[in-house]
């Protein structure tokens, strides 16, 4: 699933293509991928707008229209946005396809399936409960070495589901959370109420590091990830732990093991993980 970095390298590239186009026509081919409204409602509510801004927060990415309402994108697993022109021919796995002014074709293609769109604001009270109940974000000002701790003090449950708990932190995904507790040094089993001040310390600047890390890297491409240019991330060259499983740990040498917590499977040195 595209994480924090990845969907903001989606929207940096998306930014230039279609800021300043109108929507000219909407055409969706699977209509459960439209969470709100019906799906008449939300090409009605699209077309003939223009769009102003793309923002992002979490994983949500939201297409901001010159009525003051907003296209939600979350692209969930496998889900991604290309930018395409209108003579090109169309990409594989498209879902549902913006034509825009300028002679471009703004595509969501997705594999699974998973992914959903919403128009949301306006005079419609309709909220997505997901994006509502976002905690903070690494690397913003709310994200700060107390908040972490308050939170962390006062949940008990495995340091890995806590930091998949979109409530608590937005943004982080299976990849880097792996990645942040390996930088940590502290195992995904670890509960917790447990860790000690050091360790939570080292959590808050690891969960920061592995975010800067893939913002600057344009995201991790194992298969199916790309930007709205089609472009793949190179943030792989760079992990520490996921997706080694086996392989020497690069600090100390050990076999990196897997184990399954919270229903996710999670890469971890034995050795320097404590």
């Amino acid at each position: 699933m595209p994480e924090l970095p990845e969907v903001e390298q989606v929207r940096i590239s998306l930014l230039p293509h279609i800021k300043g186009k109108t929507i000219c026509k909407t055409e969706v081919r699977l209509p459960r991928m439209i969470k709100h409204p019906s799906v008449p409602e939300f090409m009605a509510g699209v077309e003939g707008k223009r769009v102003t801004d793309i923002t992002r927060k979490g994983k949500y990415l939201t297409l901001m229209l010159d009525d003051g309402r907003y296209i939600m994108v979350h692209l969930r697993m496998t889900g991604a946005l290309l930018i395409l022109p209108r003579d090109f021919q169309e990409p594989p796995f498209a879902k549902i396809r913006f034509s825009l002014t300028g002679g471009l074709d703004l595509w969501f293609t997705d594999i699974r399936t998973f992914g959903t769109l919403s128009l949301c604001g306006g005079n419609d009270p309709w909220q997505d409960k997901g994006y509502a109940g976002l905690g903070p974000e690494p690397l913003s000002q709310e994200f700060t070495e107390e908040y972490l701790k308050e939170k962390l003090k006062n949940s008990h449950q495995m340091i890995k589901s806590f930091l998949l708990d979109q409530h608590k932190i937005a943004g982080l995904g299976n990849i880097y959370a792996d990645e942040a507790l390996a930088m940590a040094g502290i195992r995904p089993t670890r509960f917790t109420d447990k860790l000690t001040r050091m360790q939570m310390r080292a959590l808050h600047e690891a969960v920061n590091l592995v975010i800067a890390q893939g913002l600057k890297n344009h995201g991790t491409t194992f298969r199916n990830y790309q930007d709205a240019d089609g472009h793949m991330g190179n943030n792989k060259d760079f992990l520490m732990v996921y997706g080694r499983k086996g392989m020497p740990c690069k600090t100390c040498g050990t076999a990196l093991k897997q184990i399954k917590v919270a229903g996710r499977g999670s890469v971890y040195c034995p050795h320097c993980q404590k």
